[in-house]
């Protein structure tokens, strides 16, 4: 369990030092608009590989569960997930009118860490 928690906190300081070299760069190249829009995408990005380890943490700690269950489970999982960011992402553009592009590169250089990682494992 304590592996699992120091590859969370490894994946969500991966996440935050690309989302915040990303937002640097475009702070310097667009100003600070597109720059919070790049955090904000981030912030998705973040926030759904969260939910992705909470759902993991707490299936984890549950009982066996047959073939079936696991498979309700994931779907579910990956259903929340797609929820969340549509949320997110929505509230983003609709209500916060954050810039779309900046956005939407927030959240690949996010979700990028979670490849990375595979590249950088150290074990």
């Amino acid at each position: 369990m304590a592996n699992v928690a120091r590859d969370v906190r490894k994946l969500a300081i991966l996440q935050l030092l690309l989302v915040a070299a990303a937002a640097v760069m475009i702070f310097m190249i667009y100003g600070a608009y597109q720059a919070a829009s790049v955090c904000f995408g981030g912030l998705i990005a973040m926030t759904n590989v969260l939910l992705l380890e909470w759902r993991r943490r707490c299936a984890d700690a549950g009982r066996a569960l047959s073939a079936g269950e696991s498979l309700r489970l994931l779907y579910r999982s990956a259903l929340e997930r797609f929820v969340l960011v549509a949320l997110l992402f929505a509230l983003a553009l609709a209500t916060l009118q954050l810039a779309p592009l900046a956005l939407i590169t927030g959240f690949i250089v996010g979700q990028l860490a979670l490849v990375l990682k595979e590249f950088i494992k150290t074990e």
